[in-house]
């Protein structure tokens, strides 16, 4: 029973209680009368009165529902639980999260419901800040708060109620959820529709090499035969995962763009290009006596590239051999990211994969066969890390998080003044959103402040506990602890 429900039950009873004594009393001062059998009936009503009396005074001395106490004051600190959702792909990652939301004409699935949406959003926008840089998040947090919660299970994998509980005087309902997030739904949405990232974020070029000396005329086929298939098969996944897989000859007429590169750029061969990717010098190749002011030329390419793509993916054919009925191919496979100073590879494996000829499998079936056994391969591993290495990103800086400032038994003069106290506070790094004092009246009352802060949850603790000291409003600390935005300031009684 809620405080609101008891004080109601409270005086009803109270009321029935007074108007029994009364009737009670006034039977006790009928006077006796002449009548035999009259008095016996009055001296019956005397005593059921009493009796009635009586009962209903120890009744109202006996059991009660307690009221609301400051030991059962449950705050969304006290909603605790366990999740089991697992990270079990480079696509998703799990968040762990706590939400409330007010219950509305005791109706407890509804509240319930509610909070689990709010948790949902809270999830997303955990993701969102890990993608994004402080200055973009926070220059644009109120657009991306809009655009994700239109349709947030888009962005949702799976979800998991950990712990649930009525907190805040029964009036809310809080849980405490696990939700597995999908990185890349968010990524794209952030680059794509939003453009808030840059497209080059997403974009990775291929590339497929060889061996000098490799010779597949031996089994009546051409380097590109092997080349195209392979392609075709990597750029079919990846784009399929929300990724924008170029080959190195998209790559090259994108960088293009530059007039005074065009001509240059128009005459780069695959190993010119895989040596720009490498960081190359002038002296390290001979290929440089193609181009005037070779190391000019590497260094500008490069500069170009990272504006185009993240990653640059090199599969190296390192031998096709056919033995009797067998046939085998070596693959070497590394992945480097060119968007970071210390570039270099990230990932490398090497693949090697058979078949064996059935009495009617033609050569050109078998080699089908071996590059998507070589895929299949590659996906177990190296393309998990490719796909987390695109959705890492430098996101240092502090954005501003949601947080709900809960001002516990503070007088409605005592709060109007706070909002002011918050309001006049404000910095980038600390924004007044709004407030909310349904629960002005209860007891305690219970008032909510809005707020973003950029920086740690004690930091914000401080600045806020200095402010109602400052204004001789002082409270409590509050609790802090991970994934709880709720904070809670109890006002401290004089003594």
């Amino acid at each position: 029973m809620s405080l609101f429900d008891f004080q109601t039950w409270k005086a009803e009873y109270e009321s029935i209680i007074t108007k029994f004594q009364v009737f009670a009393y006034g039977q006790l001062l009928i006077p006796e009368s002449n009548s035999c059998q009259e008095g016996t009936m009055k001296r019956g009503n005397r005593i059921i009165a009493i009796i009635v009396s009586l009962l209903l005074v120890s009744c109202s001395f006996g059991s009660k529902p307690e009221p609301i106490t400051e030991a059962n004051f449950l705050t969304l600190a006290d909603v605790t639980g366990r999740g089991t959702l697992r990270e079990d792909s480079p696509d998703v990652r799990v968040i762990n999260v706590k939400s409330k939301a007010f219950i509305k004409v005791n109706d407890i699935r509804a509240a319930k419901q509610k909070a689990m949406e709010n948790a949902a959003v809270t999830a997303v926008e955990t993701m969102v800040r890990e993608l994004m840089s402080a200055e973009d998040y926070n220059r644009r947090y109120e657009e991306i708060e809009r655009y994700f919660s239109k349709n947030i299970d888009k962005y949702i994998v799976d979800r998991q109620v950990n712990g649930e509980k009525k907190i805040y005087l029964d009036q809310f309902y809080g849980v405490s959820a696990s939700f597995k997030v999908n990185r890349q739904e968010v990524l794209v949405a952030l680059q794509k529709d939003l453009r808030i990232i840059d497209a080059s974020g997403s974009a990775l070029v291929t590339v497929v090499t060889s061996r000098k000396d490799l010779d597949l005329s031996s089994i009546g086929f051409r380097f590109s035969d092997i080349e195209d298939s392979l392609m075709n098969q990597i750029q079919t996944d990846l784009n399929q995962r929300g990724l924008k897989a170029l080959d190195y000859r998209n790559a090259v007429a994108s960088m293009q763009s530059d007039p005074k590169m065009k001509d240059a750029l128009s005459k780069l061969s695959k190993q010119q290009f895989m040596a720009m990717v490498a960081g190359s010098k002038a002296g390290d190749t001979i290929l440089d006596k193609q181009l005037q002011d070779a190391e000019a030329f590497y260094s500008t390419g490069l500069t170009m590239l990272k504006q185009i793509a993240k990653i640059v993916v090199e599969v190296n054919i390192m031998s096709v051999s056919k033995t009797g009925d067998s046939m085998v191919l070596n693959l070497n496979v590394t992945a480097k990211n060119i968007s970071v100073g210390s570039g270099g590879a990230f990932a490398n494996t090497i693949v090697q994969v058979a078949r064996r000829a059935g009495p009617n499998t033609d050569d050109s079936a078998m080699l089908t066969g071996l590059i998507k056994d070589a895929y299949e391969d590659m996906n177990r591993s190296f393309i998990p890390q490719i796909i987390k290495e695109m959705s890492s990103i430098d996101v240092g800086g502090d954005k501003l998080v949601r947080y709900e400032l809960v001002m516990k038994g503070y007088t409605s003069s005592d709060f109007r003044t706070i909002r002011k106290l918050i309001e006049n506070a404000q910095t980038d790094g600390f924004r007044f959103i709004n407030f909310d004092n349904t629960l002005k009246d209860a007891k305690p009352s219970i008032n909510q402040i809005f707020v973003r802060y950029a920086g740690k949850t004690s930091r914000l603790s401080d600045t806020v506990l200095d402010l109602l000291d400052g204004s001789k409003l002082s409270a409590s600390e509050p609790i802090i602890a991970p994934g709880l935005t709720d904070l809670v300031f109890e006002k401290v009684m004089p003594k």
